[in-house]
């Protein structure tokens, strides 16, 4: 007759290859998923959100006088390759542009950090820079980063940490990959679904593939849009901002740092929008004279030229590397 401890030990070994079983099997249910994704198309991709803009906000945490940030909106995150632009001058580069944004309230939060000491590149596209509409949205979205990065835990950044690093070692962890997606793609289709139109490195640089947009992109609709959410600040109002800019930028260069403010390329319908609703002699030019900072303006540099999407707002994809070079020269040029 066995004992009940023979019995005990019998029942552990037992449940203990279940459980090696279940983990195989698992493992080898995922590895076939991600080969599935990895063939149809998918990569390890990330999300433009808070998380992620985070993680570069922390990258500035301690003082390094070569370190570069740059702000703004869409325009500067899609028109510069992160990566190539610290190849060529050789500095960490750190992306802080958030879609649909001023700039600003991250400007000021680098200004009130004494640990930062860097050179800030701040872009400026009117219908965002000049919009009197945008500064609610700006302390709502942007507040809301900028508030969440002053709290952020220690532990709390870990985590945040090893879930970027998961993201970016496989495709099934990405947004477009989910099953709820694909699976009912499937179902309504019969066919696998691609990946989304946009791409989001690790260090925010974002690339739009207007193949896969409904519709190609077109200035027009760009227009519209800024039409429908922009209003263009009147003479006192755009004082106060001016004021407000320049602040900040005396701080920063009291710490140290150089401000160099980039007017990026835009053409056709969009470009005649912005010098008809944001005439450059009522703000860039009046920028110019009450902000103490560097100007590069793209009309100044015929080099820049070429490079635009079809919408007319936003650099090329497929350019942005080429483009990227080119303003590294400008940059090179302007003692950056």
């Amino acid at each position: 007759m066995r004992s009940s401890t023979s019995n005990s030990e019998a029942g552990r070994s037992n449940w203990l290859k279940v459980w090696l079983l279940a983990v195989c099997l698992v493992v080898l249910v995922v590895v076939a998923w991600e080969r599935v994704l990895l063939q149809a198309g998918f990569e390890p991709a990330y999300t433009d959100n808070r998380a992620l803009w985070l993680s570069s906000r922390h990258r500035l945490s301690q003082p390094d006088a070569s370190a570069i940030a740059i702000l703004g909106a869409s325009r500067v995150q899609r028109a510069i390759d992160v990566g190539v632009l610290s190849e060529q001058l050789n500095r960490p580069i750190v992306q802080l542009a958030v879609e649909g944004s001023s700039g600003l309230p991250v400007l000021e939060n680098l200004a009130a950090d004494p640990r930062f000491n860097g050179t800030v590149v701040f872009s400026v596209a009117p219908a965002f820079s000049f919009n009197r509409r945008l500064r609610k949205l700006d302390l709502g979205l942007q507040g809301h980063w900028i508030r969440a990065y002053m709290r952020q835990s220690r532990s709390r950044r870990m985590e945040q940490e090893l879930r970027l690093f998961a993201l970016g070692l496989f495709a099934f962890r990405s947004a477009d990959a989910s099953i709820s997606r694909i699976v009912t793609e499937v179902i309504d289709t019969g066919e696998m679904p691609g990946p989304f139109y946009k791409k989001t490195y690790r260090n925010r640089f974002v690339q739009i593939d207007q193949s896969k947009l409904e519709g190609e992109a077109k200035p027009d609709g760009i227009v519209e849009m800024y039409r429908s959410n922009s209003e263009a600040y009147e003479q006192k109002g755009f004082s106060e901002v001016l004021e407000y800019f320049s602040t900040l930028v005396d701080i920063l260069k009291a710490k140290g740092s150089r401000v160099y403010v980039l007017r990026l390329p835009s053409g056709g319908a969009v470009l005649d929008y912005e010098r008809q609703e944001y005439p450059p002699d009522r703000f860039w030019t009046l920028m110019q004279r009450h902000v103490d900072a560097q100007y590069i303006h793209f009309e100044d540099y015929p080099e820049l030229d070429g490079y635009l999407s079809p919408d007319g707002s936003h650099i090329a994809a497929e350019k942005a590397g080429d483009f990227t070079r080119q303003l590294a020269s400008v940059f090179s040029a302007r003692g950056l």
